[in-house]
């Protein structure tokens, strides 16, 4: 089994679906239904990372809690139809932690921690997109081939 310090975030990192500023909420909703993720970045016209929104900013807006859109829950049914046409901008965060492609798995995980948090965004030196870590990436690499 390899050592955390010798596997770098590029080495898991996953591409994801980005949406631009001026994406719509209900949009984002549908990609994030359909892709079954709990983060989307936002992205300007250059690819740079500008901001992000998380399933915690979608509870925050919508009516009442439900489950993670993972679970199957459709969104875009409890979102506030005031919402739905406005820009993800609107919603978006855009203070945000990300990290870099050569940066070791135990850095992601320290960050992970510090900040509660199951995915990063992986930006280039110019803060530009590349994709995400997601823990559960993590975990699979190092317990992959141990049986319980």
């Amino acid at each position: 089994m390899a050592k955390t310090t010798e596997v770098l975030v590029k080495d898991l990192m996953k591409t994801i679906v980005a949406v631009k500023e001026e994406t719509k909420i209900e949009e984002m909703l549908d990609i994030l239904k359909k892709e079954k993720i709990v983060l989307i970045p936002v992205v300007d016209k250059n690819n740079t990372l500008i901001g992000i929104v998380t399933e915690q900013d979608l509870i925050k807006i919508i009516k009442h809690e439900i489950p993670s859109p993972i679970a199957g829950n459709v969104w875009s049914t409890d979102i506030d139809a005031s919402l739905k046409d406005k820009p993800i901008k609107e919603i978006m965060n855009s203070k945000f932690i990300s990290i870099s492609p050569n940066e070791n798995i135990d850095s992601a995980l320290k960050i992970m921690n510090n900040y509660n948090t199951r995915v990063l965004p992986v930006v280039d030196a110019e803060n530009k997109l590349l994709g995400v870590i997601r823990i559960r990436d993590i975990f699979k690499k190092f317990f992959e081939g141990i049986k319980i």
